[in-house]
């Protein structure tokens, strides 16, 4: 599962992102309402990376009195919460890195941070849709296993892509998914947060 995410980008990125994700707000006072860096948590407003440009969507799906904020990449083509979205609405969640939490024996938890060697943006695979009662786009993180060196950690982690296998996951129609996410970038570090 992945509960959190983290943007720690520098002033000149941040800046160039806020622009596009301005260039399409219908209104401009919903600017204030989105979270642009630092710890990201479940129903945030951020900004996503689609085939049309980065727009502001909050993270998860509405369910009835909960949020789905992932979605199992081995069964998202399956299930009815995501079939659509996963053909038709692939997105991109830009980070630095995210998070997860370690069960110690004692019971307590150790928070983790993963990211790329070279702390350059991530690219986490998801989708969205449109909610039918709230305004805007809402989206999901994919996941799934993680590779040996992360298990002790947790048994999940969200899909990450590489810049080209980012394109081609918002580009193409014929995409193979499950080949994609096969693929998917797994050289990550990880330290306690």
């Amino acid at each position: 599962m992945c509960g959190r995410f983290v943007m720690k980008i520098d002033q000149k990125t941040l800046e160039e992102i806020a622009k596009q994700v301005e260039q399409n707000l219908a209104d401009k006072a919903e600017m204030m309402s989105i979270k642009m860096e630092g710890e990201i948590f479940p129903t945030n407003i951020v900004p996503i990376k689609t085939s049309g440009g980065l727009r502001a969507m909050r993270w998860g799906f509405r369910a009835g009195k909960r949020d789905v904020i992932n979605a199992r990449s081995e069964t998202a083509l399956e299930k009815p919460m995501f079939r659509t979205a996963m053909v038709e609405r692939r997105c991109l969640i830009l980070a630095s890195g995210y998070y997860e939490w370690k069960k110690e024996p004692d019971g307590s938890k150790t928070k983790y941070e993963f990211s790329l060697p070279d702390a350059s943006i991530t690219y986490l695979a998801g989708c969205y849709r449109n909610e039918e009662d709230a305004p805007g786009a809402s989206f999901v993180i994919l996941t799934h296993e993680p590779p040996e060196k992360f298990r002790a950690i947790h048994d999940r982690m969200p899909v990450v892509l590489s810049a080209q296998q980012a394109e081609e996951w918002l580009s193409s129609d014929d995409l193979d998914i499950d080949g994609l996410i096969a693929r998917s970038v797994t050289d990550l570090t990880f330290a306690p947060a």
